[in-house]
């Protein structure tokens, strides 16, 4: 396996994203992290240069927008040279009833947690082609497999993010570049809580920590031989 130097973390102000960059930094990978939220990915930011030897790019980011996502890899293509690794974690959800869900609520869930892939996979996999190396992880969700009541926009997008990630891990298979799938359980995270807060409270001690989910990506990332091309990787509570 070729040594991994840069990746790229989406939805990386908290959470498993957030986890997941601090992981990589003590790895010695430089990073690029992207939020919609500048004060949570500017602390991130901060907290990582303090502790490790990584060089970061941090930079607000809508990943449901081309401009914005094709700015970032030409800004982080520019410093790095290259991006070895891309993990595609940002996400959002509304809990509502189908017949209540707006249009507004089911196309921003969509375009956040399904476009976003596509946007970031087709501007990296060129360079990742070129190199003849690269690997994606797409942060997808049990309800990735399964259907849950209240959340079929979310379900919608993350069964999108499955075919999507098995569809294209046959596509890149001849460039040395492995794609794959992570579907844990309820992880606390703040999404989570602001989702609903009593249920978060009474259950989080039973939640996936947002470390455990990161350390199971980190391995997938590294493990070329456990973890092969197209595989999706079940995480549960």
């Amino acid at each position: 396996m070729k040594n991994l130097n840069t990746a790229l973390v989406t939805g990386s102000g908290r959470g498993i994203g957030k986890e997941l960059a601090i992981l990589l930094s003590k790895k010695g990978l430089n990073l690029v992290l992207c939020s919609r939220t500048k004060s949570e990915i500017d602390s991130a930011a901060s907290s990582i240069e303090s502790t490790s030897n990584s060089q970061v790019i941090s930079r607000v980011c809508d990943v449901s927008v081309s401009s914005q996502v094709n700015d970032l890899i030409k800004e982080s293509l520019n410093k790095f040279g290259h991006i070895d690794a891309l993990i595609n974690n940002a996400g959002i959800t509304y809990v509502k009833k189908l017949v209540d869900t707006t249009e507004q609520e089911w196309n921003q869930t969509l375009d956040i947690n399904l476009k976003g892939v596509f946007l970031f996979s087709k501007a990296i996999l060129p360079t990742m082609i070129s190199n003849n190396f690269g690997v994606i992880v797409n942060v997808c969700s049990g309800a990735g497999k399964v259907g849950f009541e209240d959340i079929s926009a979310y379900c919608a997008s993350k069964f999108g993010m499955i075919g999507l990630s098995e569809s294209l891990s046959l596509e890149i298979a001849k460039y040395n570049i492995r794609i794959m799938s992570i579907c844990p359980g309820e992880v606390a995270t703040k999404m989570q809580e602001n989702v609903d807060k009593n249920y978060y409270e009474l259950n989080k001690h039973k939640m996936l920590h947002p470390k455990i989910v990161a350390e199971k990506i980190v391995d997938m990332i590294f493990d070329d031989k456990k973890y092969r091309n197209g595989v999706s990787v079940d995480l549960p509570n």
